[in-house]
């Protein structure tokens, strides 16, 4: 073994010896808070009464602990702050900061709109979205001008899991395996909260482990796409905006606004974890257009 293979051995060794402490970093916390809530409230907390201050503790506090993770992985090991991903690089990159939000809002839409054609029982559109109006608009900008407070928490995660995770894995194995791999780490550091009730709830032939499974490949897809805008723009705040959006902006909030009372009847009678169908394809497609673009050869 030459110097140079030397060298390159005691890089990979350094960088695995990083993303490991900030995995455990990551998980532990998440792993001991969730049980500790569910055993002090006596049931899974986000099927429970007091789902609220559990959605207010992850919101706040738990999404947080990436982006912790990721500093004091850098202090611990005296990695240094280089390539933080911290700059907004707007410069000829506007269009990725731009699909930060359209892209989240265009998949919301479509998925909204897959759940009526699928499950709406024969409800022509008028049925169905009878609250196309100014009044509805307005709600609709009211809850976007909100994504602000979202991003915070937002932040929280993606500088943690594409401002850190996702270059040591590159640097360990090619784009492919490192979309995928970061994609079900992502989605098992959320096991805690699905089987604790988190977006599938609990009533639904195969749980936990069919919601875990499924979290992951959501996880898997958004991460594509995610971690395209953060490389293409080397920069952490389109993929916060977008992880914002995506969580303010979902198909349940949107059916709220503009679908009639019928179809949110009809939506509320289905296994939640079914009523994610419209939404996993629609969003497998976006994480295959991410990855086609993500792993092409660059042309400048």
């Amino acid at each position: 073994m030459n110097n140079e293979q030397r060298e390159e051995t005691t890089a990979k060794k350094t960088t695995v010896k990083r993303l490991l402490i900030f995995l455990a970093i990551s998980f532990v916390p998440f792993y001991i808070i969730i049980p500790v809530m569910w055993s002090y409230f006596g049931e899974p907390i986000f099927v429970c009464e007091n789902a609220a201050v559990a959605n207010y503790v992850v919101g706040v506090f738990c999404m947080m602990i990436p982006s912790c993770a990721h500093l004091l992985t850098r202090l611990f090991t005296k990695e240094g702050f280089k390539n933080t991903y911290l700059g907004l690089n707007c410069k000829g990159r506007m269009g990725y900061y731009t699909a930060s939000v359209a892209v989240p809002l265009a998949y919301s839409f479509i998925a909204l709109f897959l759940l009526w054609a699928i499950y709406g029982g024969g409800m022509t559109m008028p049925e169905a979205f009878p609250n196309v109006n100014l009044q509805s608009i307005g709600v609709f900008l009211m809850q976007i001008s909100c994504t602000v407070i979202f991003f915070f928490p937002g932040f929280g995660e993606e500088w943690g899991w594409r401002g850190y995770m996702m270059p040591k894995l590159m640097e360990l194995m090619p784009k492919p395996f490192a979309v995928i791999v970061g994609g079900i780490i992502w989605g098992l550091w959320h096991a805690p909260l699905t089987v604790a009730g988190h977006n599938f709830g609990t009533d639904y032939p195969g749980y936990p482990f069919v919601g875990i499974g499924f979290m992951c490949l959501l996880c898997v897809c958004m991460n594509a796409f995610l971690t395209l805008i953060t490389e293409k723009t080397k920069s952490i705040y389109p993929a916060a905006f977008a992880h914002a959006v995506n969580n303010n902006m979902s198909c349940a909030i949107l059916i709220s606004i503009f679908g009639s009372e019928a179809l949110t009847e009809k939506a509320d009678t289905l296994p939640v974890i079914e009523s994610f169908i419209p939404y996993i394809g629609i969003l497998a497609v976006v994480g295959i257009v991410s990855f086609v673009l993500l792993i092409r050869k660059e042309n400048t």
